[in-house]
């Protein structure tokens, strides 16, 4: 077997010094079928004078024996809790000792700002959830508080989502605000245990473009399930299809008062999104006022709160026409105030019959699991996927603790299920803005999160104001941008194959299901990975004439490595090369791993050549690890591992151009 240096000499990977010196004490002056039964001391276990080794005569023999196993046992558990695993478990042991009051004011205007954000987008998520207003609230400040210990970027923020909204609609409107709870923690539960037990590399298998896929399909969708509340319309339906469909039937019962609030409130946001940039127009540049550090401040602080702004507005603006007596908007009615219970999430249920409409179903925890399906599995993935992206994002190139940002979230998501929340994860927007704010430390989300309760426990007589328009263009202004059709060029530009998943994926969401759609495009990008890795060979046939010193010799050069979709191609090649008494090498330079199939078939043809009376099948710059796989499942009387440029004569000559 050939070794790097180019010896023909087999390879041992063990140091054989090393066992000459390890095993001399032990066989020295001993038969070999006594060396099991020698102790360190030289005695021997078999001895019955030394029957001690097996069976202590006395007790203090047995709690020496004992206490020793217990010391050992003690000293691992010492070892492995340390305070640099402490640190990375909790990473407020880590800031908080160095925490001043110039961090606390940074950390304050951050959190606030975050917490006008996050105020009318949970409000918003909660009736894209088809849940109570109320719900999108409940969702907002456990995550921000458990993020607060557990969290390792202090940029991140976490809450309600569109996304994760959008995947919680079809289960809620099955089972109500229940079934969301119970999805959150059961989506916790399985983001948790994927921390501790390090499986973040499973979000490894969810593709680029099967992300931006997905992520543009889920953008439009919520857009497109906001087309009811912006033109005032009701009718039934929420898919893309269902929405536009009945857009389009309705036309004529469009509220002109909603059409003129909701879209006004669209170019005003998207206005205000754009103003902490208007210093950086050509014709502002020069304006001197616009270069003062409060009027900078104020612009920004202005762009950033515009969703807190508009919402505010449309309620002062629906109140007063209230109170002259007109209702020209449609609002969202009245919201449960109050601080929500703490409770376990129902793992039983009494379900209304859908079939009937008056009789209640009993569902077990069982019952309710199968409802819920995929989600399950696929909620706590996506949100995976978010969380783990965002941190990454803000990382500045840093190393990223991606175990702990899964504990993190898992951890909100299971006490935010005690409070009747729904799925929740990072959002890239708000955590932007946080970011933008100046955060010093995840304490933050202390602030946003106690803003978020004063909302509910004193805001929500106000809240009954809003119009619906108002919250629909909030929605509308903030996943527009997660329409990723930036990507379309690079990835047409580098490598138009990636269009197949990113297409599959988007159109599969929009007009399937979201699950699905995310299940299928992963599949059909592994299926091309696997097709283009292992199903297109393309082996080399090379053969060079014989003369008067040496064979006529064929070389199969794999081109690739050697899996089970491509086997049957190799084979035919092998075969077009064998030819009388030819020599055929295969050479192996490019080959890094071969599975057991590819195996299988070259045992196939070196058992057929050596049938046929052929010369034995040749492999060539073969590595370790393949040569180690070939010896251990091919006869050695069919095959030969040959070194280039070692062999003078025969089959094993081979030049470096070849």
């Amino acid at each position: 077997m050939p070794n790097a240096t180019g010896s023909a000499k087999s390879i041992d990977y063990r140091d054989e010094k090393t066992q000459e010196r390890c095993g001399e004490p032990l066989m020295k002056g001993r038969h070999s079928k006594d060396v099991d039964n020698i102790a360190t001391d030289g005695t021997s276990f078999a001895d019955p004078s030394n029957e001690h080794f097996f069976l202590p005569k006395s007790r203090d023999r047995s709690k020496s024996v004992n206490g020793s196993i217990k010391n050992k046992r003690w000293e691992k558990i010492k070892g492995a809790c340390t305070m640099q695993l402490l640190r990375r478990r909790l990473p407020i042991v880590e800031w908080l000792p160095s925490y001043n009051w110039s961090y606390a004011v940074f950390d304050f205007i951050a959190g606030i700002t975050v917490g006008l954000t996050i105020i009318p987008q949970s409000i918003a998520y909660a009736g894209v959830a088809g849940l109570p207003l109320e719900y999108g609230l409940y969702s907002s400040f456990m995550g921000m508080f458990a993020y607060t210990v557990f969290g390792s970027v202090r940029e991140s923020s976490i809450g309600p989502t569109a996304v994760m909204a959008l995947m919680t609609f079809s289960y809620a409107n099955e089972g109500g605000a229940a079934y969301a709870a119970l999805l959150s923690f059961l989506a916790g539960a399985i983001e948790l245990c994927a921390g501790l037990l390090n499986l973040g590399f499973l979000v490894e298998f969810i593709s680029a473009p099967v992300i931006s896929g997905f992520c543009s399909a889920a953008a439009l969708t919520v857009a497109s399930t906001q087309v009811k509340g912006l033109f005032g319309l009701k009718f039934s339906g929420s898919s893309f299809v269902e929405v536009w469909t009945g857009f389009f039937t309705n036309l004529s019962s469009i509220n002109p008062w909603d059409a003129g609030l909701g879209c006004s409130s669209i170019v005003v946001l998207l206005l205000l999104r754009k103003l902490n940039s208007l210093k950086s127009l050509g014709s502002l540049k020069k304006v001197g006022c616009l270069r003062n550090r409060f009027v900078d401040g104020a612009l920004w602080f202005i762009s950033t709160s515009r969703n807190a702004i508009a919402v505010i507005g449309g309620c002062v603006a629906a109140y007063l026409l209230e109170t002259n007596g007109l209702t020209p908007f449609t609002l969202t009615g009245n919201i449960k105030a109050g601080l929500p219970s703490f409770e376990l999430p129902p793992f039983t249920i009494n379900k209304t019959d859908m079939d009937d409409g008056n009789s209640t179903i009993f569902l077990t925890f069982p019952e309710i699991c199968s409802e819920l399906g995929a989600a399950i599995g696929l909620i706590p993935l996506i949100a995976i996927l978010e969380q783990v992206a965002i941190a990454k994002a803000f990382a500045c190139g840093k190393r990223t603790d991606s175990t702990q940002e899964m504990i993190a979230l898992g951890i909100g998501n299971i006490l935010g299920s005690f409070f009747g929340a729904m799925p929740i994860t990072a959002s890239f927007g708000r955590s932007s803005v946080q970011s933008a704010s100046g955060v010093k430390t995840p304490l933050c989300n202390i602030y946003g999160g106690i803003l978020v309760l004063l909302a509910l426990g004193f805001m929500m007589p106000s809240l009954a104001y809003i119009p619906k328009a108002i919250l629909a263009s909030v929605i509308i202004t903030s996943v527009i941008f997660m329409v990723e059709l930036e990507e379309l060029k690079p990835m047409w530009k580098s490598r138009r194959l990636e269009l197949v998943p990113f297409g599959v994926t988007f159109f599969c969401c929009l007009f399937i299901n979201m699950e699905y759609g995310i299940l299928i495009g992963a599949g059909v990008h592994l299926f091309l990975l696997a097709y283009m890795a292992g199903s297109r060979p393309h082996p080399e046939l090379i053969r060079i004439p014989g003369n008067k010193n040496a064979e006529e010799k064929v070389i199969v050069k794999a081109d690739t490595n050697l899996y089970f979709p491509g086997v049957e191609k190799f084979r035919q090649v092998l075969n077009e090369a064998t030819d009388g008494e030819t020599c055929v090498m295969v050479d192996l330079s490019h080959v890094t791993e071969i599975d057991y199939t590819a195996l299988k078939m070259l045992k196939s043809v070196a058992s057929d050549y050596h049938k046929r009376g052929l010369m034995v099948l040749h492999f060539t710059n073969a590595s370790p690890s393949v040569t180690k796989s070939i010896s251990s499942a091919l006869h050695s009387a069919d095959i030969d591992f040959l070194i280039p440029n070692m062999d003078e004569d025969g089959c094993g000559q081979i030049t470096d151009n070849v």
